[in-house]
């Protein structure tokens, strides 16, 4: 078997527009941090999930953050699974299961503290 390449962690910092923002570090354009401090653990390379002009590629944390997955997504950041497939259509609930099973559930020694925004969020029913 091996190893993948990219998800070994880097030492860059985050993909943000504002470095001199005193909240450098603590969000990127798909994910927040989740703690007081900026993720340490990230993706080697930039990664971008869809083929929209308007959504750019990402740099991924692998921890302590909560990843928002776009509308418009096919491809998963954290693996080549996604990558492959013959269409371009949107997989987004495929594809918020699949992170949380294969990545948060499977792996969650390297995945610490992360975890991925509901997809739909339903509001209690009133009687």
């Amino acid at each position: 078997m091996t190893k993948n390449t990219s998800t070994t962690p880097a030492e860059s910092q985050p993909t943000e527009a504002a470095p001199g923002s005193p909240y450098y570090g603590m969000y990127g354009h798909y994910w927040k941090s989740n703690r007081d401090v900026p993720p340490t653990k990230w993706l080697q390379e930039n990664k971008k999930l869809c083929a929209c002009d308007e959504h750019q590629a990402s740099q991924w944390p692998m921890e302590h953050a909560i990843i928002t997955i776009p509308p418009c997504a096919y491809k998963c950041p954290y693996c080549l699974k996604f990558d492959t497939l013959e269409t371009t259509t949107p997989q987004v609930v495929k594809l918020r299961a699949h992170i949380k099973r294969d990545h948060l559930k499977k792996k969650p020694q390297d995945f610490l503290g992360l975890s991925v925004t509901p997809g739909r969020v339903t509001k209690p029913r009133t009687p």
